[in-house]
């Protein structure tokens, strides 16, 4: 696990809040941190959902999206592309600046042959929260490349990287400090914010190997030297 830069407090990752915490990947990664000792706040658009899922993690709490966010630290957004603006704009009325957001979201739309991704107007799915979000509110995209299904089986060993893409080291290091709190999950800092729109786009590549293959897959970058994650650089992002 690696730890805050200097000067940061470790609370900062003590403590998430999941909007869209009751579908696929949210769940996946609320199973995960509440197993691996955090404050995790799973939300929903049905409240009811959100504590009925929260029940079944140990110290999970669960509500309205606009509820749980409301001074978590760390907030994720875990909803398909379908719902991104939606789902932005009403969280935008409550959260503040000062909060760091961490966007998941894979703009993909169904095709012939599976599912295909697109490019937001905004140039990716994290740039068009950003246009959407208070100034102030800072964000990082990571997490489209890693299975849902294989973070909610517990029995699953996790064995790859996660791409984290944002506009400072400091948000990138709050971001790699949470994800590698998930037992085999390794936090990449692959640049700025206006990059991740490529990140976001090999999610569907990965359905497609793992439609063929009846896997799920995630990738692993080779060669890099240690130190290789994010958290503790001191680099202009």
């Amino acid at each position: 696990m690696t730890s805050p830069q200097p000067g940061e407090s470790p609370q900062r990752t003590d403590t998430v809040a999941i909007v869209g915490g009751t579908g696929a990947l949210g769940f996946g990664l609320a199973t995960r941190w509440a197993h691996a000792g955090i404050n995790v706040r799973i939300g929903s658009r049905r409240p009811e959902a959100a504590q009925t899922a929260a029940a079944a993690l140990p110290g999970a709490s669960g509500g309205e999206n606009a509820a749980v966010i409301d001074g978590a630290p760390v907030v994720v957004v875990a909803v398909p592309f379908s719902a991104h603006v939606e789902t932005v704009r009403s969280i935008a009325k409550v959260i503040q600046p000062g909060q760091l957001l961490i966007d998941t979201t894979a703009p993909m739309v169904p095709a012939r042959r599976g599912l295909r991704p697109i490019t937001p107007w905004s140039g990716s799915a994290a740039e068009q929260a950003q246009d959407l979000l208070p100034a102030g509110v800072s964000i990082v995209s990571a997490m489209q490349t890693v299975s849902a299904a294989t973070l909610r089986d517990l029995e699953q060993t996790l064995d790859e990287d996660v791409l984290i893409c944002g506009d400072t080291a400091a948000d990138k290091a709050v971001a790699a400090t949470l994800i590698e709190r998930i037992r085999g999950l390794r936090a990449i800092d692959c640049g700025p914010l206006d990059i991740s729109g490529v990140s976001e786009r090999i999610t569907a590549l990965l359905v497609g190997v793992n439609r063929r293959y009846k896997t799920h897959a995630g990738i692993r970058l080779t060669g890099l030297p240690a130190p290789q994650t994010c958290s503790g650089l001191d680099r202009p992002a």
